[in-house]
């Protein structure tokens, strides 16, 4: 049996922020906000959109944090100060949304009052889901999501592109799941197509229907998550934490195409994809290489620092996962780790 569930009601609108903050917070009472946000928001525009956006009964303190943060222990620092809240509002960035999440989960945890949580994602969209089972990925969705593309307007290229890779890497790797799930599937397919088609808009002048289709790009991958996260973005995942920078989009770029090509998938799917990547008449994994190839980022695995010794090790914890066996994902690594294309 299958279980879909989207319990997040979600506000969609240009300049939408503080009208619909203001109405959320307002109608539920809420008195005590945790506001939540990267160390070098807290005295921008949009810190300053989210506090004019609060009922002016709702209290609210500020809690940062800086790249280098670990969220667990933020979240447990906060725990320890005690403070009441009764509503989270994280916003800005995919890691701000996810400390919010575990502040949630923490707070929950130990006094049994689970905050209502609203999240405000900027041009980075969600964070991924916890990796445990679908219910956890349920629990993580936020209560309230509020989707402004004038929050994402002012976003470098280098920050759209990277949102946009890791938009697409969900969605394909969402649609061509096993699970079972046509609601998702959908919301996936839409994603891809919104992907392929501003990908190649970045970089141009910055507009707001750019800035709203990237938004809506994102929405689309988060939500299709619900049947969890693909082999390439886990093993992407990992290679990025044995990096100096951390950063999974370049990674995920050059891993997609070289571990789809290693996996066995349904016939009807790779077709109903190459079609929407717009080369009917050539392979899905050539179709992603071509979308893929000329952005301005790393073209090997060696170039972005990833060690050697990572591969191995990142392909033994693959083993089994979506079809993939050691072997397969190792010849994967492999395979673009000195330069090949993406």
């Amino acid at each position: 049996m299958t279980l879909i569930t989207y319990p997040t009601r979600v506000h969609f609108a240009d300049r939408v922020l503080e009208e619909a903050l203001h109405s959320e917070l307002d109608e539920a009472r809420y008195k005590r906000a945790l506001l939540i946000g990267d160390r070098d928001v807290a005295a921008t525009e949009l810190a300053d959109r989210v506090r004019s956006g609060l009922p002016h009964r709702v209290e609210s303190h500020f809690l940062s944090f800086d790249d280098e943060s670990d969220l667990r222990q933020v979240a447990q620092a906060h725990l320890d100060r005690k403070e009441a809240v009764d509503v989270i509002v994280a916003f800005g960035t995919a890691r701000a949304i996810e400390l919010g999440r575990k502040c949630r989960y923490a707070i929950a945890s130990q006094t049994g009052n689970r905050p209502s949580f609203v999240a405000i994602p900027g041009v980075d969209g969600l964070p991924n889901p916890c990796t445990r089972n679908i219910e956890s990925w349920r629990a993580g969705l936020p209560s309230i999501l509020i989707c402004d593309p004038t929050v994402a307007l002012a976003a470098e290229q280098a920050a759209s592109l990277r949102a946009i890779v890791l938009s697409l890497v969900r969605c394909v790797e969402s649609y061509l799941s096993d699970a079972y799930n046509p609601l998702a599937d959908g919301i996936a397919l839409e994603g891809v197509r919104r992907c392929v088609t501003n990908i190649p808009k970045i970089g141009r002048k910055s507009t707001i229907r750019l800035s709203r289709e990237l938004m809506a790009a994102g929405l689309n991958a988060a939500l299709a998550q619900e049947k969890g996260i693909g082999p390439a973005l886990t093993i992407s995942a990992q290679l990025a934490k044995s990096t100096e920078s951390g950063d999974l989009a370049p990674i995920a770029r050059l891993v997609l195409p070289a571990v789809t090509q290693a996996r066995a998938l349904d016939s009807e799917k790779v077709g109903a994809l190459q079609n929407l990547l717009g080369d009917g008449d050539v392979t899905l994994v050539s179709a992603m290489r071509r979308i893929l190839s000329d952005m301005p980022m790393p073209a090997s695995l060696s170039a972005i620092g990833v060690p050697r010794s990572a591969l191995d090790t990142v392909a033994k914890t693959t083993d089994g996962h979506a079809g993939l066996t050691y072997e397969r994902a190792l010849g994967a690594l492999e395979s673009i780790y000195e330069g090949a294309e993406p």
